[in-house]
């Protein structure tokens, strides 16, 4: 890790950045973390997941604030990834672009799988020593799931439910609510039967 690294995640729902500070080989603390609710994935579940133009510049605008975070706290490196509301757009390149020429700020976009698995790996290096777990991520989009088995990630999936998928494409419409929750059976049903444990773990 650099001396001061930044590392930024957008959401469906909002904008997240941390500041660590490295203390020594393996020793790090954190320095400063703020957040943005810009909400990118607005308006876009009901135009096939395009990004629309006023969360758009709600998001721009939100991290040349963190760019200015940055600059002002000396930040030697910044790692920003972007999750669900990403991954569906078909015009998120465009987005993505513009960042990276206006701001220097590159956005990796991960699949669901990875983000399972990058919040399970924070959950295990709690503290509190997990042995046997589900770590649970209910985002804007989707819902990622990992499961724990002696303190190792043995799997993650992801699911395509999420507050702001469902309230757009269900919610507003007052489409009737058997159908809200055919749905979300539907994709329940993908979660493999080794996922079941006593124990759960919510991440927020």
């Amino acid at each position: 890790m650099a001396k001061r690294t930044a590392i930024i995640d957008i959401g469906s729902n909002s904008a997240r950045m941390a500041i660590f500070e490295r203390s020594s080989r393996f020793g790090f603390h954190l320095i400063m973390e703020t957040k943005s609710r810009v909400r990118i994935g607005e308006g876009a579940y009901n135009f096939g997941g395009l990004l629309q133009d006023v969360a758009l510049e709600r998001a721009f605008k939100a991290l040349e604030e963190f760019k200015n975070i940055i600059q002002s706290l000396h930040c030697h490196k910044v790692l920003c990834v972007a999750t669900s509301a990403l991954r569906d757009a078909p015009n998120a390149p465009l987005f993505i672009k513009k960042v990276k020429d206006a701001l220097g700020i590159h956005i990796k976009v991960i699949d669901g799988t990875k983000e399972a698995y990058y919040g399970a790996v924070g959950a295990i290096n709690y503290p509190k020593k997990l042995d046997d777990a589900l770590t649970i991520d209910i985002g804007g989009g989707s819902t990622e799931l990992a499961r724990i088995q002696n303190g190792t990630i043995i799997d993650t999936i992801s699911l395509n439910i999420g507050t702001v998928r469902l309230k757009e494409l269900f919610f507003d419409k007052k489409i009737p609510l058997n159908e809200t929750r055919a749905f979300i059976e539907n994709e329940l049903q993908k979660i493999p039967e080794h996922f079941l444990s006593d124990t759960l773990i919510g991440i927020g």
